[in-house]
Parts: C-alpha cells; structure tokens; sequence
C-alpha cells in the first residue's frame, strides 16, 4: 500500500482556479468538435478511409516534433499571453475551416494545412497552462485541479465522440466549425480575465537564445532525478499500454469477431474508469505519497493486463481496460502533481513538454509492435502477455528508483527530492499537471 500521510487543510477554489478549470473545459469541448469536423468534411470531399484517417491522425506528428521545443516559449514568455494567443490562433483556424466548408469543392490540401496549424498550437499550450497552473493554483489544491482536468478529459474521451459527431451531424460542418471558434474565443476571454504579476522580461529571443534555454532546460531535467526517471517510465508505460491500445479495434472485430458494439463497451469501460480514478485521486493525494501513489498506479495498470493474458476472452478484456481506465487517471494525477511541486517554475514549460514529446514517441512504437504480435498465434494472450511484463518493468523501476522518494520531504528545499538546485517557484506558487494527456486521454503524458 502507499505510505500514508498527513492530511492538510485544503484551501476553497479562487476565481483564478475557476476561471482556469472554465477555459480548460470550454476548449476541451471544442476540440472534439474540429477533431470530428475535418475528418467529416474530408471524407465528404474524398470519400476515402485513408484519407479520413490522415485529418484524424495529423494532430499528433506535432506533439512529437514541435512539441519537444515548445516548452522554450512557455518559459520565455508570459504563460497567460501564450495560452490566449494560442486560443486566438485557433479561433482564426477554425473560423478559416469554417470559410473552406461553405465552398462546393473546398481545397483538400487547405484542409489538411488548417487541421495541422490547429494541432501545432495545442504543443506551445499545453507547457504554458502546465506553467501557468502552477503560478496561479495553491500548491495544496494542485492535486484536486489535477484531478478535475483528468476527470474533465475522460469524460470527453468517453462522450465526446458521441455529442461532436451529433453536433457535427446536426448542425454541419461549417456552422460546428463556427462554434469550435467561438469556444476558443470564449477561453480566450476567461484566461484574460484572470490576473496575475507580469512575468520579467526575457531578452532578446534569437535562436542561439532559443537553443540555449532548451539546452538549459534538458540540463535541469537531468539534475532532477526522480523526474528524469519519471520521465523514462511514463514513455515505457504507454509503449505497453499501446501495444495494447493500438490492436483493440482488430482484436475485438477480427480475432474475436465480435460485433462493433462490443468494441465500443470495451473502450467505453476504459473512459468511464478513467473518470472513476479521476474523481478517486484526489482523495488518495489526501491519504498517501505521490511516490508510492505512483507505484501502484503503474502495478496496478500491469496487474490488469494479467487477465487477458490467463483468460484471454473479449469480456475478460472488458474488465482489464476498465480498471486501465482508472489507474491511467491514478498516474495521471500522482506524476502531474508530484512534477507540478518539484520542478522549478521557471523551468517547467521546458520539462513537461520534453516530457510530452517522450511520452508521445512511444505510441507508434507500442501500435506497431501490438500490430506484429496479433498476427501470430494467440494473438490476445501473447499481446497482454508482452504489455503485462513491459509494465511490470516500468512499475519496478518506479518502486525502487527515485520517482518512489519524489515527494517534498519535511524539512526538504522547495523541490522536495531528486530536484534542482535552482531557486524556488513563482511568488504566484509560493502563495499557495491533465498529463503528459491524450488518445491524450489514453496516453499517461495526456491532459
């Protein structure tokens, strides 16, 4: 069990934390509109399913390759600003798709170029509100808005296909497009409305300075072992968690040949777990460690794998994913909050979105290796089998390395264990994650 500690007093929700978790949900709401709008207006245009497939799957080539650097800006530059410019850009993104949809033959190619600025904005987004969460939320409430943003994205995950496809079926594409922008816009209005000190200024921004301060921030990354070492593992988790999630829509319909909706029970039981462990975390965060905490969510996540593996039948999966679900959102939550406290504020933009960009690596790695061992014999228990003993590693290396010891200690510097010896947080913190998110949902780094 994770070791226990002393519950503290935990201060109410302030008008920044409201107004933050606001723009969190409204532009996660439209987000699942534009993800299910351009595929749909592409498949009208085309009619072609891998064509389809590449507007839905553009979005993540950024995570992985701009995503690595974004986090330079999100320190550089003030985070508030940041996030409303990318909410604006956005905006502008979607009211250019909306334009495009009211054409008779819209250009596929512009299509393709508004779906993939729109998912290059989100990498430059997700460090600064990671940064700017950290400013502006009490170190004690950071668990509990961890929490919410993870409950909030599972249950997008789980009813947002369902409510964008409606939405998209009901009010077409261009006028869905229209509202996407103004759910972009209305975030945008909510973080202008939440006041913080200006941050210093920067310097001049050259890439020289660019590629010094992502240098700095890989250097303060290595010095900090505990994350350093989170990092590693949370890239390992989802490589497992993939080989399995990569291989579900196959080994539901053709393995198993069981009908469609059996595969979306199985990935439903998964969205409603993880909506489960998100409103269970906080109270956890209450009770016990989030180095410990860590380590049982990843034993857990390994432990559910077993199932399958010794029996391997479609509702034997069914149930494995469901609790997946829950210790996703465990992870989630422990490695958010833990990082959120023992990274340096001026360097965490750089951190998480290194962090991301690792997590994110990993999930084709993990698709293709689960689509060679379905092709063997046994497809179900081989697969579960190999995901089970990748994650039985990664949850080994969590309990014996320093990721167990990450939090703050009594009478530790104010990055707890494994930290940097650089100066504390923002006064913004001092007053006082979702994850890399995130499929976002999916992947440990998401949220």
């Amino acid at each position: 069990m994770p070791t226990a500690k002393p519950i503290e007093e935990r201060p109410t929700p302030g008008p920044a934390d409201i107004r933050l978790r606001a723009a969190f949900l409204v532009s996660g709401i439209g987000d699942w509109i534009y993800r299910l709008a351009i595929p749909v207006l592409v498949l009208k245009i085309t009619g072609s399913a891998t064509s389809t497939a590449l507007a839905y799957a553009i979005e993540f080539i950024p995570y992985i390759v701009i995503g690595l650097f974004a986090g330079v800006i999100a320190d550089r530059f003030d985070r508030r600003r940041v996030m409303i410019l990318c909410d604006l850009a956005s905006a502008v993104l979607a009211v250019a798709v909306t334009a495009l949809a009211t054409l008779d033959r819209p250009p596929l190619a512009a299509i393709y170029l508004c779906a993939f600025l729109l998912a290059c904005v989100r990498p430059f987004y997700f460090p600064a509100f990671q940064g700017f969460l950290v400013d502006v939320v009490p170190e004690q409430r950071l668990a509990r808005v961890n929490s919410w943003t993870q409950t909030v994205d599972s249950a997008l995950g789980f009813i947002g296909p369902v409510a964008g496809i409606t939405a998209v079926a009901a009010l077409g594409v261009p006028v869905s497009a229209l509202v996407n922008a103004l759910s972009f816009g209305a975030s945008a209005l909510l973080i202008t409305a939440i006041s913080t000190t200006p941050a210093p200024a920067a310097g001049p921004t050259t890439a020289a300075r660019i590629a010094k301060d992502f240098a700095d921030g890989l250097r303060a990354l290595r010095t900090m072992r505990a994350v350093l070492w989170g990092t590693v593992l949370m890239a390992l988790s989802n490589l497992a968690a993939w080989t399995v999630e990569g291989s579900l829509f196959y080994l539901v319909l053709e393995v198993e040949e069981k009908p469609k909706v059996v595969l979306g029970l199985v990935l439903g039981a998964q969205g409603l777990g993880a909506v489960v462990g998100g409103v269970l975390a906080p109270r956890l965060t209450d009770r016990y460690r989030l180095g410990p905490l860590l380590a049982f969510g990843m034993g857990l996540s390994g432990a559910t794998m077993v199932l399958p593996a010794l029996v391997p039948t479609w509702w034997a999966v069914l149930i494995a994913w469901g609790v997946e679900g829950v210790a996703t959102s465990l992870v989630i939550v422990s490695w958010f909050t833990a990082r959120q406290k023992v990274v340096p504020s001026e360097v965490i933009g750089r951190v998480v979105s290194v962090s991301r960009a690792a997590a994110y690596a990993t999930i084709p790695l993990g698709a293709v290796l689960g689509g060679r061992l379905v092709s063997g014999t046994s497809p179900t228990r081989t697969l579960f089998v190999c995901a089970a003993v990748v994650q039985a590693v990664v949850f080994l290396g969590t309990a014996f390395s320093p990721v167990v010891r990450i939090d703050p200690g009594p009478g530790a510097g104010p990055h707890g264990t494994g930290s940097s010896s650089g100066s504390g947080k923002s006064s913004g913190n001092s007053s006082t994650d979702t994850g890399d998110g995130s499929a976002e949902a999916d992947a440990v780094e998401a949220g």
